[in-house]
């Protein structure tokens, strides 16, 4: 990640020079630019613009929680030299959801909204049910502004670290699971419609798929096939940490959703909670990065495919990319189909589980060839 000094510090010097005479509490500084270190922090892609959008999380020493937004410029780049990369931020028009990390958020490309759900609003909590969108998002065509969305319907109870996926064909957030932020998880799933409240009000309904449902869990990682309506799960923790793969299917809740664990063959990646994932819709194929087995952290990627269920046999497969993938959890990624690049950011770089305390993170890292083709 490239960092530059922000004019801010330039400004601070040029005082300084003018003022010494009058006061000698002035000083040169350095200001650092970009995201301050964080995990749980929440992405998405702009594809159109080629820039990743961040916002939220956490600060690992001073467990301060952040509003904030950022868009990470060029984060795809042809050549993979990434020298165009660079950072800029804006604070939105409107009052602002309070600080948080663990939460959803997932894009409308066609409306330019982000929409974000819940999270955790202290340490470890409380946790919050609420909903907002980020209006033009993408900072391109009008001034990005926070609208707090009143969805009707019962909705979930407040929860962080829930897996979450987007529908664009039905403009629909789906998530599973989730921790109350003290010492409670969660099984349950559920559909906001009309999720960015553009196409008309945003809609709260609980599904009850048909099928065993996965067992009640956090920090699961989930990644949706579109084209035919399939939610993929996988791993997570609720006290003791698991490798399982769940499809639920009619996961939009258009058609009866059912849930079923996928049985996948070959060797599979160990039990983990709070790693990144994406999928390549193209190849069918979901990959994993990092994550902790709750007691360290780990560094290794995976490719899942047939990972809807769909077509053949599931298996995994080890990535071996050089370097090595980061050793973190709680990080956060996005995948561009064309370049078939994953990008993660920021996360936890410690030892994980009960080994330490939380050190965050504020780096970019780029897998080429991603889904091992």
């Amino acid at each position: 990640m490239n960092r530059r000094r922000s004019n801010r510090g330039t400004t601070g010097l040029v005082c300084a020079l003018v003022l010494i005479m009058a006061s000698s509490a002035l000083a040169q500084q350095w200001n650092r630019y970009g995201p301050g270190t964080r995990y749980a922090a929440s992405s998405i892609y702009d594809v159109t613009n080629n820039q990743m959008i961040i916002f939220g999380g956490q600060h690992s020493t001073t467990q301060v929680n952040f509003n904030d937004v950022w868009y990470a410029h060029s984060i795809i780049e042809p050549t993979a030299t990434f020298n165009a990369l660079n950072w800029s931020t804006f604070v939105p028009m409107g009052s602002r959801p309070s600080a948080r990390f663990g939460h959803s958020a997932v894009y409308n490309t066609v409306s330019n909204r982000m929409v974000i759900f819940g999270g955790g609003t202290g340490f470890p909590g409380p946790c919050v049910n609420d909903v907002w969108a980020l209006t033009n998002a993408s900072f391109t065509s009008g001034t990005p502004s926070w609208l707090q969305l009143l969805p009707t319907g019962t909705p979930p109870t407040a929860r962080e670290g829930q897996a979450s996926v987007y529908d664009p064909a039905t403009n629909s957030l789906i998530l599973f699971g989730g921790s109350n932020c003290v010492s409670g998880y969660f099984a349950d799933t559920w559909v906001l419609s009309n999720a960015d409240g553009i196409t008309g009000t945003a809609t709260w309904k609980v599904l009850g798929p048909q099928g065993s449902p996965p067992s009640a869990r956090t920090g699961a990682s989930a990644a949706y096939d579109s084209t035919h309506n399939v939610m993929i799960v996988f791993g997570g923790d609720n006290g003791a940490v698991n490798n399982e793969v769940w499809l639920l299917s009619g996961a939009n809740g258009a058609t009866t959703p059912t849930w079923t664990q996928l049985i996948v063959a070959g060797t599979s990646p160990s039990a983990r909670t709070g790693h990144a994932a994406v999928y390549d819709a193209a190849t069918n194929r979901m990959i994993i990065q990092g994550g902790s087995n709750g007691t360290s952290n780990l560094s290794d990627t995976w490719g899942l495919t047939n990972a809807n269920g769909l077509g053949g046999t599931a298996s995994w497969t080890l990535l071996h990319p050089t370097p090595a993938g980061p050793s973190r959890r709680l990080h956060t990624a996005i995948y561009d189909p064309v370049s078939n690049e994953m990008v993660v950011f920021g996360g936890a770089t410690d030892g994980g589980g009960s080994t330490g305390g939380f050190i965050s993170d504020d780096h970019i890292y780029v897998l080429t060839h991603a889904n091992g083709k």
